[in-house]
């Protein structure tokens, strides 16, 4: 339950734990048994946070020093070979692995409360699951399924959506940001002059800029990321994808990512087409802007791996509940004050590309060459580019 000071709630908490046990047990009885093991641990680990986290409020209240449970949990360390959790975007810094299966995320009270929200309807199956959260000050903890542990090498693409990826008091500040030209310049070394740079940029001309140069301003979304892992050998990342504007460019992405597997490909869009007439049913969805938040595609680099491909959404830090009465069509242009943010025009744009079939024969690389199959290279193996 809810306390003060080190606030741990539990939506389902260990109930929720469970149910990922068996929702999907025909999936995890037939990978290895590590995963089952890895969700029985699951439920000491969240139990033990949540001791944790009572035992601080406790402190708290009464003056006292912290319980020894948080501390355990605060200074816990990780095998960096083995515990290592998979990202392809986003801030690094906000995430640490509980357990095999879940992962902590440092996040916002908005992000919190769509992980809520959201759960209590049918896009449920579509976000992962928020197993418990707890608040630290002003930071929320938020102990995430991790939809990786499934896979035996998982491949990753995320896909930031929307046309807008910036929130509307973004727009009215003046205030200029080095640190944010450098990301332009880390980016782009030829987006800005010596003195741009060292004057800084406003956050709506950084996130405008972002737009421009990707697909967002264009298609409603754009590649933040793309993963690949390919049995020992090291994972491969398709090289600059935020900089990918066109729809040629974006479609060899794609057909890099999903490495010319027909089935693969038509399993994310029929995930994706699932997840769109949900949203459009969605009350909850109709009235909230979700601006900056990405889909996750994955699938099992492992031709042996049981778990199916699977799309997912994730990132809430900026969805907002509109006032009053008003609704979203997530497709309008946006203008000052109507809030719209083309989530939907991006989600029926990928889903379009994604059923299309794949024009690449066998597996394409970043140049855009279209690469023969392994068949054809036969024993030249070694010698061809490796992934």
């Amino acid at each position: 339950g809810a306390r003060r000071g080190g606030a741990c709630e539990s939506w389902g908490g260990l109930q929720a734990v469970r149910l990922l046990r068996s929702d999907d047990r025909s999936l995890w009885r037939s990978t290895h048994a590590v995963r089952e093991a890895s969700l029985r641990t699951a439920d000491a680990c969240i139990a033990d946070a949540q001791q944790g986290e009572a035992g601080r409020g406790e402190a708290e209240a009464g003056g006292a020093e912290e319980g020894p449970q948080w501390r355990w949990l605060r200074n816990r360390r990780f095998n960096a070979a083995t515990n290592a959790f998979i990202q392809v975007a986003g801030h690094s810094n906000l995430f640490e692995r509980l357990c095999e299966s879940v992962i902590i995320k440092q996040s916002s009270t908005p992000e919190r409360a769509a992980y809520e929200g959201i759960s209590a309807t049918p896009l449920g199956p579509f976000v992962p699951r928020c197993l418990c959260a707890c608040q630290r000050g002003e930071v929320q903890l938020l102990y995430i399924e991790d939809l990786t542990a499934r896979y035996r090498r998982p491949c990753v693409m995320d896909v930031k959506v929307g046309t807008r990826t910036f929130l509307e008091a973004d727009a009215a500040s003046t205030r200029r940001r080095v640190d944010l030209a450098l990301k332009m310049l880390a980016v782009d070394p030829a987006a800005l002059s010596e003195e741009e740079a060292a004057a800084g940029v406003t956050k709506m001309e950084y996130m405008r800029w972002r737009e421009v140069t990707s697909s967002s301003a264009t298609l409603g979304w754009r590649i933040e990321g793309i993963r690949r892992a390919r049995g020992g050998a090291a994972a491969s990342h398709y090289p600059a994808p935020k900089l990918l504007r066109e729809p040629e460019q974006l479609e060899q992405a794609v057909g890099w990512f999903c490495e010319g597997r027909p089935a693969v490909r038509r399993a994310f869009a029929a995930r994706l087409a699932e997840l769109r007439a949900a949203l459009e049913a969605s009350r909850w969805f109709a009235t909230h802007e979700l601006v900056s938040s990405s889909l996750l595609l994955l699938y099992d680099g492992d031709p042996h791996g049981a778990a199916p491909p699977g799309l997912w959404m994730i990132d809430f830090a900026k969805a907002a509940p509109l006032d009053g009465a008003l609704v979203l069509t997530h497709r309008a242009p946006w203008q000052p004050g109507n809030c719209e943010d083309g989530y939907l025009t991006g989600v029926d744009s990928l889903l379009h590309l994604l059923s299309r079939p794949d024009p690449l024969a066998g597996e394409c690389n970043p140049s855009g060459r279209s690469r023969p199959s392994r068949r054809a290279r036969g024993a030249s193996q070694s010698g061809a580019e490796r992934a």
